[in-house]
């Protein structure tokens, strides 16, 4: 199970980022977000690793978004912050 927490950029065609956040996200956008699971799962950046840096996010039989993995973030620095 996952829970998207944060929409942090929009990007353009170049892959350039938006400086606010976007309320939204259509079809056929591409986003930055924040996502977090219920149970830990084993994932790496796509730059390190790019079999395990991908993502599929289904619901109910069908694909609401793909993506590559950027960045990690431990539960242990969100908490120290």
């Amino acid at each position: 199970e996952v829970a998207l927490t944060q929409l942090l950029h929009q990007l353009n065609k170049k892959g350039q980022k938006s400086r606010t956040p976007p309320k939204f996200v259509k079809k056929g956008m591409a986003c930055i977000v924040r996502l977090e699971t219920a149970q830990p799962i084993c994932v790496e950046r796509f730059k390190d690793f790019p079999q395990l840096g991908r993502f599929t996010l289904r619901d109910e039989g069908k694909t609401i978004a793909i993506g590559k993995i950027v960045k990690l973030i431990d539960t242990k620095e969100l908490n120290a912050n």
